[in-house]
């Protein structure tokens, strides 16, 4: 078979494979689009059970405070609210900083100590046990909930059905630089579009790490977490899914975070979380044995790393096409430019969705899109990555996102 012919056959599998799973994300986005902008209103709360927050922290002098200072402010019955702080082996003044709450807030917060640090999983499966709460939460150091963020997520919980929630993101930094404001608009398409979307649909939702609920029985029954898992958020997500367990997203239930302010952050964080996801689907594969709307939309969830890589091999795949067809012929190749007209069309479509999320919509507001090109094929080099590591068997790291305390002047109005 000629080179040519061949290259044209592997194309045109991988326009296929990427067309059928973009085409699959249309309704979820629409869905999304549809009550994005909803105001939902504030449920009224007939009791306040006991909440447990757990706090996973390493070397986080620069933020650890800010958190735990919110934690105390939030609107909640004091007696019916304890903080755990789990210090994975700091070798900064994390470990002092939380002392010092501990001792200053005794019947609070509570510290633990861990001999050494493996990651987030080991540090929550550390903690559990010390939980007293009916419901547990997790948040990441540099988390800022909102102060009714426990008024909002205990109505969810008045449903005896509903065993778990996973609160939406905002960031804290998104004015920083044009990384910051590309990534920050990433997550208002998966939290406030693409997690909308399926909750409207009733699909998976995922739980994404931080400003998470879980009914504290249901956590003692799966013995925690699983600590060789890169994504333990999802990997609990999936594992409450093959028990047919409600988990629900609330878009109400608000938290800023800082977002990855540098390529190497960047590059580090959704390393790992690519990976996670990519290992997540070979565990978890057996859930189409029992095939259902939610346990097949959760598996083509966590293909979106592995469509990322081949829409990173299409893209070489096409120069390669590129080059044999102008060598052998001088015409250009129509199959090159459908294969980058179909690359292109999950990005016009999420271009379109933030579009219409922003107000008040200027033009000045669409300049950033095309900035989202190059964003993406960042986003398919790292999950090319990612890949590659499974595939090479690389050990496993849970490397932590650093963190600086960095906060727009807007986002102050929170604290």
């Amino acid at each position: 078979m000629a080179p040519v012919n061949l290259l044209t056959l592997l194309s045109t599998a991988l326009l296929a494979a990427i067309l059928l799973w973009t085409s699959y994300q249309i309704p979820i986005l629409v869905a999304g689009i549809r009550s994005g902008r909803v105001q939902q209103p504030r449920k009224p709360v007939e009791r306040y059970p006991r909440v447990s927050l757990i706090v996973p922290a390493k070397d986080e002098e620069t933020v650890i405070a800010r958190c735990v200072d919110a934690l105390l402010r939030l609107e909640y019955p004091r007696e019916q609210l304890e903080i755990i702080i789990v210090d994975g082996h700091s070798t900064d003044t994390t470990r002092e900083i939380c002392a010092a709450y501990a001792q200053q807030y005794p019947s609070t917060v509570r510290v633990l100590l861990q001999d050494g640090s493996n990651g987030k999983p080991p540090a929550l499966n550390l903690a559990l046990p010390y939980a007293t709460g009916e419901i547990v939460g997790f948040f990441d150091a540099d988390s800022l909930p909102a102060r009714d963020v426990l008024q909002r997520t205990v109505a969810y919980f008045q449903d005896p059905g509903v065993v778990a929630v996973q609160g939406r993101r905002l960031s804290l930094n998104e004015g920083e630089n044009m990384l910051t404001k590309v990534a920050a608009k990433e997550d208002k398409v998966w939290f406030q579009i693409l997690l909308q979307g399926r909750e409207n649909l009733e699909l998976f939702v995922p739980l994404t790490g931080s400003c998470q609920f879980v009914r504290r029985r249901v956590l003692e029954e799966l013995e925690g977490w699983d600590e060789s898992a890169l994504a333990e958020d999802v990997e609990l997500a999936l594992t409450l899914l093959e028990r047919d367990a409600s988990v629900r997203y609330a878009p109400d239930v608000c938290w800023w975070q800082e977002t990855p302010h540098s390529l190497r952050s960047l590059v580090t964080q959704r390393t790992r979380w690519y990976r996670g996801y990519m290992e997540a689907l070979l565990k978890h594969g057996s859930l189409l044995k029992t095939p259902n709307r939610k346990t097949i939309d959760a598996e083509i969830l966590l293909m979106g790393p592995y469509m990322m890589t081949l829409s990173l091999v299409s893209c070489l795949l096409w120069a390669l096409h590129l080059v044999l067809v102008y060598h052998s012929t001088g015409l250009p190749p129509s199959l090159s430019s459908l294969t980058v007209a179909l690359i292109a069309l999950p990005l016009i479509l999420v271009g379109a969705a933030l579009a219409v999320l922003e107000r008040p919509l200027t033009l000045r507001s669409l300049l950033w899109i095309p900035f989202i090109y190059t964003y993406w094929f960042l986003q398919t080099l790292i999950s090319g990555w990612a890949f590659l590591q499974i595939v090479f068997r690389r050990p496993k790291r849970w490397q932590k996102t650093a963190k600086r305390g960095a906060t727009d002047v807007a986002a102050g109005v929170i604290l």
